[in-house]
């Protein structure tokens, strides 16, 4: 069972030094360490920027994820997740409820995007599943392949809504748009 939170900078904190392998390896490709890269949104707080903190039952934080808005078009993010190994043991609860949060990212873009290094084979596999399109070629970012995958959204309804679902936890309040 997991449920979801707003994130606070607590949870950056109590999920950087347990952040998973491979999410550390990304992290540091783009020149930051685990902290410096769950910080960002609280660092450069945007309009349209969602940062979301998934708990397990026993309060532990299991990963953090949002999207940021572009600098230059707030109708492009980039939509992000990471990790502990925690994520791995509650894979079949996470898989069945991300739908929801994932819509809800969503709603104020009309087109995501990010890269990812070709190592992450699960996380390959789960954006493809919801949609994703990957670029036919990789690029070498210092020396290690990686993977621009994106999702436009066309026609995507924007009603302003809130995930008011069974995952969410017991502090999160729901907040005008």
């Amino acid at each position: 069972m997991l449920y979801v939170e707003k994130t606070t900078p607590e949870d950056c904190f109590r999920l950087a030094p347990n952040l998973k392998q491979l999410d550390r390896y990304e992290v540091a490709l783009w020149g930051m360490d685990p902290l410096q890269a769950l910080l960002v949104p609280f660092r450069f707080k945007k309009f349209n920027e969602h940062t979301y903190t998934v708990f397990d039952i026993d309060h532990n934080v299991v990963a953090i994820f949002g999207v940021t808005p572009s600098l230059n078009d707030p109708k492009i993010g980039r939509i992000w997740l990471l990790s502990s190994d925690l994520l791995e043991e509650n894979l079949f609860y996470f898989v069945k409820s991300n739908k929801k949060w994932l819509h809800y990212l969503e709603e104020d873009y009309n087109y995501i995007s990010n890269y990812i290094t070709e190592e992450q084979k699960t996380s390959i596999k789960w954006l493809k599943w919801q949609g994703f399109i990957f670029a036919k070629k990789p690029m070498l970012v210092k020396n290690v392949k990686v993977l621009y995958f994106y999702k436009r959204l066309h026609n995507v309804v924007k009603y302003g809504t809130q995930p008011i679902l069974e995952e969410i936890g017991p502090k999160w309040a729901t907040h005008l748009i």
